[in-house]
Parts: C-alpha cells; sequence; structure tokens
C-alpha cells in the first residue's frame, strides 16, 4: 500500500463517529489489498469520494478504516467516436463532463447536489435528478464496472462498448447499493451529444394542483425537454420565482428547436411562460442533495404528485418542508431541516397505499435509526445478497441492515 494514501482519520467523520484508519489508494489494486486485510481483521471499512451522500441509508454500525476513492481520479479509456468512456472511481462528475464537453458529449445525468460527486458515489447512491424518466437512468447508461471485494479480488462485469454482449449485468447489481457489495474502482459509460442549446421556461399557476394538470398537459406534447417540474409556493421561492406554484420546463436543442418549443408551452400556458431566474434548477438540486437536515425522496404515481406535495408540506414539524415532484420520474422530493419519525412513517404509508414508496435520501442518525431509510422489503433483499458478497459485512456494516 502506498504512503501516500495515509490521510488523517478526524477528516471523515460519518454519523457522529470517526474512523481509527484512513486510506487513499491510487490503484483498484491497493482497494482490493485493502479490503481483504480489513476482511481478515474483522474490521469495518466505509468507501467514500465526493463525500456528497454521507447520510444515506441506516446509520453505520462500526466504522474503523475511512476508504477515500480520489485517488482513484483518471481517465482509463475514451472513444469519442463510439460514445463511450471509462473512468475511475474517483472522478468527479464535473471533471468528467468537462472533458467529454471539449468533444461535444456528456454523461447525460444530473444526480443532486452538483458535480461535485464522484462516479463511484453516483453509481453506489444512483440518487435520480430532474432529467429521470426524460433520459436514462445511471444503471442504464453503465457499460461495466470492476469491483474489488473483501476477498480481495477484482472483478470486471460488462465491458467497455455497447455491443458487449458477454457475461451478466452484474455491475448494475452493484448500482444504488451503497457499497455494500464490492467497491466500485472503474466505471464504463455510454454517452451522448450534447444538445445544440438549452432553455428553461417557468409557468405559475394559483394551485399545485394547475401546475401538475399543466405539465401532464406539456408531457403529452411529447416536446424536446429533458426536465418536467412541479412546484410548490416554497420550492419555487428557493429558485427566486416568486412564491406562487409553478411548472419549471428545461428544453433541449437548436434555436428553432427552442423557438418552437417556448411557443408550444406559451400556447398552452396561455402567454404565461417566462424564464427563469438562472440556476434555478441548480438551487433545487442542491437542496435535493442538502447531506444535513432531512430529503425524503416519495415514488407515486403521476396523478399524485400534487396531493402527495400538499401531504408534505401540511406536516406541522419542527422545520418544515419544500416539496416539488418531477413529473416523469414520478417522483417528490422533500427536504428541510427536522421532521418526526411518525410524520415520515405516515407519509410513507400513504404512498405505499398509492403503489409508491418512500426512501430517506438524508436526515439525522437518530431518524435513520427510528425509521428505516429504504423498508422492510428492500432490507430483507440485500440481507440475503449480502451473505453471497461480503459475509462478514466488512463494507459499510449497517447502511442497508441492522446486525440480525
Amino acid at each position: 500500500m502506498s504512503n501516500e494514501a495515509a490521510p488523517d482519520p478526524a477528516a471523515y467523520p460519518i454519523d457522529g463517529m470517526t474512523p481509527d484508519r484512513a486510506w487513499r489508494p491510487g490503484s483498484g489494486e491497493e482497494v482490493a489489498e485493502l479490503l481483504a486485510s480489513a476482511a481478515a481483521a474483522g474490521q469495518v471499512v466505509s468507501p467514500q469520494g465526493g463525500r456528497t451522500a454521507l447520510s444515506l441509508g441506516r446509520p453505520l454500525e462500526r466504522y474503523d478504516v475511512a476508504l477515500d476513492l480520489t485517488g482513484l481520479d483518471r481517465t482509463v479509456a475514451y472513444e469519442p467516436d463510439d460514445l463511450t468512456v471509462t473512468v475511475g472511481a474517483g472522478m468527479s462528475l464535473r471533471a468528467l463532463q468537462s472533458m467529454l464537453a471539449e468533444y461535444g458529449q456528456y454523461l447525460p445525468i444530473d444526480p443532486p447536489p452538483d458535480g461535485r460527486v464522484s462516479i463511484g458515489g453516483l453509481l453506489a447512491t444512483a440518487r435520480p435528478g430532474a432529467w429521470r424518466g426524460q433520459l436514462p437512468a445511471a444503471r442504464d447508461l453503465l457499460l461495466g464496472a470492476t469491483v474489488a471485494t473483501p476477498s480481495g479480488e477484482l472483478v470486471t462485469t460488462g465491458g467497455r462498448v455497447v455491443k458487449n454482449v458477454s457475461g451478466y449485468d452484474l455491475h448494475r447489481l452493484h448500482t444504488g447499493a451503497l457499497g455494500v457489495f464490492g467497491v466500485i474502482v472503474e466505471a464504463s459509460f455510454k454517452l451522448a451529444t450534447l444538445p445544440p442549446g438549452t432553455r428553461s421556461l417557468a409557468v405559475p399557476r394559483e394551485r399545485v394542483g394547475d401546475a401538475s394538470a399543466l405539465a401532464l398537459k406539456l408531457r403529452e406534447l411529447a416536446l424536446p425537454v429533458r426536465a418536467l417540474s412541479v412546484l410548490s409556493p416554497q420550492a419555487s421561492a428557493v429558485t427566486g420565482l416568486d412564491e406562487a406554484p409553478h411548472v419549471l420546463i428545461e428544453a433541449m436543442g437548436d434555436e428553432a428547436t427552442l423557438d418552437r418549443c417556448s411557443a408550444a408551452i406559451g400556447d398552452v400556458a396561455a402567454g404565461a411562460a417566462s424564464e427563469p431566474p438562472a440556476g434555478a434548477g441548480d438551487r433545487l438540486r442542491a437542496l435535493a442533495g442538502a447531506d444535513q437536515g432531512v430529503v425524503l425522496r416519495l415514488g407515486v404515481p403521476t396523478s399524485e404528485l400534487a396531493a402527495t406535495m400538499g401531504a408534505v408540506e401540511e406536516i406541522d414539524g419542527t422545520g418544515g418542508l419544500v416539496a416539488w415532484g418531477h413529473l416523469t420520474a414520478g417522483s417528490v422530493i422533500a427536504a428541510g431541516a427536522a421532521i418526526e419519525a411518525a410524520d415520515v412513517l405516515a407519509l410513507r404509508t400513504r404512498a405505499e397505499q398509492r403503489g409508491g414508496f418512500l426512501q430517506i435520501e438524508a436526515g439525522p442518525p437518530e431518524l435513520r435509526a427510528q425509521v428505516d431509510p429504504f423498508g422492510e422489503a428492500e432490507r430483507t433483499l440485500v440481507r440475503a445478497l449480502r451473505r453471497q458478497f461480503d459475509p462478514g459485512r466488512t463494507i459499510n456494516r449497517g447502511r442497508w441492515e441492522a446486525e440480525s
């Protein structure tokens, strides 16, 4: 193990705990070596990159070693003509997008909070943004990955080309797993061509229900949009808009296409569409990715979007929650300072009764210990898979499942 890879453990607190050791390996082989050493010693490792989602999942039960993956910040292979790239897990999304933009390409994904997200964290958390539903999810863009396991192996699944058909899509199993089946050290993606331009529009409405109905009408027009969101008055205020319900739209295309799209939206909105303040969507993304306070994500049918947002903002909690919805993804995001466990359970029951779900994406350890962030069904599945990939529970012990 490189001596360079031994930073100060005090720089890596999680859930109120500080590890005994911290390592910043420079290769996948070093990651595998560290995991095997920790497994043999009965230690618990927590992988981390941009440190933007440290309160996603249950509180850690134990934390001995911080595994800083930012040393895996490199481009392994890039084929612009094939629209594919392979990079180390420690590269930030911002750095990747900057490199790809030089060739007129990008990874079409917008996870919260911003470009600080590492590629490993992007996959391990699989948090969607406003583009989800209009554009592919992270797991759909992933062609293959190399994963370090607690047995000390480096396992590669999938490939680096779009038409690779060998093996099984085991790399997708690691997407959203919070690293508990192994640590992603490299990932290969299929890319997209950057749109010639983008344009944002905001349309005010008197009630959230009216905004949701308008968004549904706009979706039926099959416009070239990559984000279609419904904002409550409080969420609108966060973006810099007037404190009233709004539909926030982000269109993409050449100038003529954007003009036609704006005209179509203006017709449906009776001329009420206007350009929102610069960075409006970025402010919501940052709020959805806040690692302090509380962030909830509720999956519901699109017909329930407005009612669910109303149910969230009716909660009289100690901090109050701001709610907004991404129509095509069928998701409502709620963010704020605090919420009682009983209110989270009530919102989860409401969502499940409508065929949906609730996930705690951020919250204090006390809340995440009282209310399972993911729900019983997912925890049971992860426990079964964990026995196959990490029987010693070396990686992120407790993140998905408490000691059984």
